[in-house]
């Protein structure tokens, strides 16, 4: 069995901090492509006026997720820009904010006393129609994941409210001051899937989200507020699963196959303001932190440029910056990358600390193997991928990594593990 890796939390000042709303981009840069699935197309071209919530990509394919403007104004260019969900460039629409903040008509929505009488399917379609995307990472369209076939019935919704990476806040915040909106967003979820129990998971540590998740919550039927603790790795569906639950999904099969749908806080807060206020996801909660004098949570608009963020805040000793994660998240290749639907945290590491590691020989002491949490052997499989053999590395259940880091984080001879498992993971 793994030994979970205690990983410090480094959040003590910014889950304290109200979010903050930054300003809109003088020039937004919306990527078309923010999901995983089909790649949208463009719906608009150079010149085009578009307004605040206009569709501006889309494609017709069951696995998708359209994405709209953040702002109005005029579209200025559609050129490649530095994609961090995908780590290379990839299309963008450059749209240039006229300060009109003319709003486009919004979606279709229903009243909360409407929800018990409207079929699934209207449902689903708002939430695809708004863009809705997994927000804690993975990016997988929302109204494809909870189309749960008939044949599986879902027992159990875990809302995912663990946040387990370090610096992290934003879930955090959206916790405890958008409370009220969460219960909103479960209740449909839990329509979609059948009325299944629902267990509200997130970790002791939150001791101002908790005492507000119960008091939310408490009335809810079926339902309970699970504050305990979790290590970062658990924070995972899958490992969360097993936590929760006893249970780890099998190899190679959907948690939902198990009876099981875990969901991101984020994307339920923003599943209950498509349902309910018609909006789509143009902007989200992300955690300004890392080595900076005022770590902060910011409603920000998808598209802001990061450099942008980083001007406006004064942070100019950057040696590097790492968006979605410090285990899990993405290096930026340029400051000019935007913001994504995918960007829960905005990282600042000082040249100092930010200095590459020099890797030395493995030293074969077994740390990686030990501490993955579903048991891989880490080294194994970064061997065979310097070697070039990725049919060895998918023999060794590399498709099955959940890209945790804690490999590379415990590993004493810098070797760069976790990127090498996700090279064979990805090549699969």
């Amino acid at each position: 069995m793994a030994n979970l890796v205690h990983i410090p939390e480094q959040k003590e000042v910014a889950r304290k901090t109200p979010i903050e709303i930054f300003p809109d981009p003088k020039i937004a840069v919306v990527l078309t492509n923010q999901q995983s699935g089909a790649t949208n197309v463009p719906l608009v071209k150079v010149g085009d006026v578009v307004s605040i919530g206009q569709k501006i990509a889309d494609v017709q394919a069951k696995v998708s997720a359209p994405v709209h403007s953040p702002i109005s104004g005029t579209v200025i260019k559609i050129d490649n820009v530095y994609n961090s969900c995908f780590e290379y460039p990839t299309e963008a629409i450059y749209i240039e904010n006229d300060g009109k903040k003319t709003k486009a008509k919004p979606l279709n929505t229903i009243k909360e006393s409407e929800l018990a009488s409207t079929k699934n399917e209207e449902l689903l379609k708002i939430i695809r129609e708004a863009g809705i995307v997994g927000m804690g990472g993975a990016g997988f369209p929302t109204s494809v994941k909870l189309a749960v076939p008939a044949d599986k019935p879902i027992k159990h919704l875990l809302v995912n409210g663990a946040e387990g990476e370090p610096y992290d806040t934003a879930d955090e915040r959206v916790m405890i001051e958008r409370t009220a909106n969460l219960v909103r967003g479960v209740r449909v979820v839990r329509k979609l899937l059948g009325n299944p129990k629902v267990i509200v998971v997130t970790k002791e540590s939150k001791v101002e989200a908790v005492p507000k998740l119960q008091e939310a919550f408490k009335n809810e039927p079926d339902t309970e507020v699970r504050a305990t603790h979790l290590t970062y790795q658990q924070g995972d569906a899958g490992m969360m699963q097993k936590a929760i639950l006893g249970y780890e999904p099998i190899a190679g099969k959907r948690s939902y196959e198990m009876g099981t749908i875990v969901q991101n806080v984020a994307t339920i807060n923003a599943i209950a303001n498509a349902v309910f206020d018609g909006e789509p996801l143009i902007s989200r909660v992300a955690a300004l932190n890392g080595d900076i004098p005022t770590p902060k949570n910011l409603m920000v608009k998808i598209g802001t440029p990061i450099s942008e963020i980083l001007k406006a805040n004064s942070i100019t000793d950057c040696g590097s910056v790492v968006v979605g994660g410090m285990m899990m998240g993405v290096q930026l290749a340029t400051l000019d990358a935007p913001v994504t639907k995918r960007t829960s945290s905005i990282l600042c590491l000082n040249k100092a600390h930010a200095k590459a590691r020099k890797p030395t020989a493995c030293i074969h002491c077994g740390r990686c193997v030990s501490a993955c949490p579903i048991r891989l052997q880490p080294v194994a499989i970064y061997n065979a991928v310097i070697k070039g053999d990725f049919k060895k590395a998918e023999k060794l259940w590399a498709q099955d990594c959940i890209m945790c880091g804690t490999c590379s984080y415990v590993c004493p001879a810098n070797l760069p593990l976790a990127s090498n498992v996700k090279m064979a993971r990805n090549s699969q």
